[in-house]
């Protein structure tokens, strides 16, 4: 990999790159078009909040994983990500455990510079103590990502100051080397490749190197979504991408030998219709390539609430009647703030799915 000037066009931050934590998805860019009832708005207000026992049981291993960090045991730290990464073991949800794990190694976006320097520190001192660990490595570089984010703000370009940019730079350099170190060592690790996109993303790194990649992760870890959802994210026209480009790439990934078929082009998509209103109308994706990865979502994972709520929004999205309502019958008034982002929303789409009355 090489390391170019960071020289970003007009971008917004949005999603994998927000602050010092885990790639969440995006805040949706959707408009609040719709027109809810009197009626609708009453229903909302008798809806409580649910959990899903899923999400809760990652949540416990993160803040497992996060409290050994803060107390540096390195020791118990290296455990966790080695078995995670030997055993490839998955939450019920499809969740990594492997991801989940670097996702537990967070500071907030608002903390001051002072504590991320401390994070730093603390990386640097897992490396000394550990210098032959992929997992520190790995861990440092995807931290030093973030943490030129961080600096750089999330603003457009004519927003960030040149200290800002010089910072920038030099944190996504230092990522960059830490990862060609790490690819040096014994040990593999598909977040390794994860991380790589992210800093590519941010050098403005060139097609064939994003290329390889894909390729060493692909020979790698061809189940390992995260690469897939990252990279798509890259291929967005905001980014380093045209018209089409993260769909082909869907596609593609959705084919590969030995993956999760269709199940990564739903994946990829529900990640990404939070940069746009409506994913469908707004991009080429393939609503009956979608279905068919929610589809085996459903089987492959039942007892996850959140996918089953989130196959319900994106069914709505697509205009899906009878799909939708389907999974908003197994919903009932299980409602998730975490993917609905409101209640009005959750009952405004489900009354949709009853009636076809928007």
């Amino acid at each position: 990999m090489n390391s170019v000037p960071a020289c970003l066009t007009a971008i917004l931050l949005l999603g994998s790159l927000t602050g010092c934590g885990e790639k969440p998805q995006a805040e949706e860019t959707e408009t609040t078009s719709e027109n809810v009832a009197a009626n609708e708005r009453a229903a909302a207000a008798k809806l409580a909040p649910a959990t899903d026992p899923i999400e809760e049981e990652i949540e416990a291993f993160r803040t497992k994983t996060r409290v050994l960090y803060n107390n540096s045991n390195f020791d118990e730290l290296e455990k966790i990500a080695e078995d995670a990464r030997s055993s490839k073991a998955r939450f019920a949800n499809g969740s990594w455990k492997l991801y989940q794990f670097y996702a537990a190694l967070v500071c907030d976006s608002d903390e001051p510079e002072e504590m991320w320097e401390l994070h730093d520190q603390i990386h640097k001192a897992w490396i000394a103590a550990k210098p032959d660990s992929i997992t520190a490595r790995v861990a440092h570089a995807d931290f030093l990502v973030t943490h030129a984010w961080h600096a750089r703000g999330d603003g457009y370009a004519d927003s960030v100051t040149p200290e800002g940019w010089k910072s920038f730079g030099i944190r996504l350099n230092r990522a960059a080397e830490i990862l060609e170190k790490a690819q040096t060592l014994s040990a593999k690790d598909p977040y390794l490749w994860d991380v790589s996109i992210s800093t590519g993303k941010g050098l403005s790194w060139e097609k064939p190197e994003f290329e390889a990649i894909i390729a060493q992760a692909v020979a790698q870890e061809p189940k390992f979504f995260a690469v897939d959802i990252n990279r798509s994210l890259s291929l967005l026209p905001r980014w380093l991408g045209e018209p089409g480009d993260w769909e082909a790439y869907a596609q593609q990934a959705s084919e590969r030998q030995d993956g999760l078929g269709a199940e990564v082009y739903a994946r990829i998509v529900i990640y990404l219709a939070g940069y746009h209103d409506n994913i469908f109308r707004e991009t080429k994706a393939s609503w009956p390539r979608t279905k068919e990865g929610l589809k085996l979502m459903r089987e492959r994972y039942p007892d996850s609430i959140k996918i089953l709520s989130q196959i319900a929004k994106t069914a709505t999205a697509a205009e899906d009647r009878e799909f939708a309502k389907a999974s908003f019958d197994q919903l009932g008034d299980v409602y998730l703030p975490s993917v609905w982002r409101k209640p009005e929303r959750f009952i405004h789409y489900r009354n949709w799915a009853e009636t076809g009355q928007w």
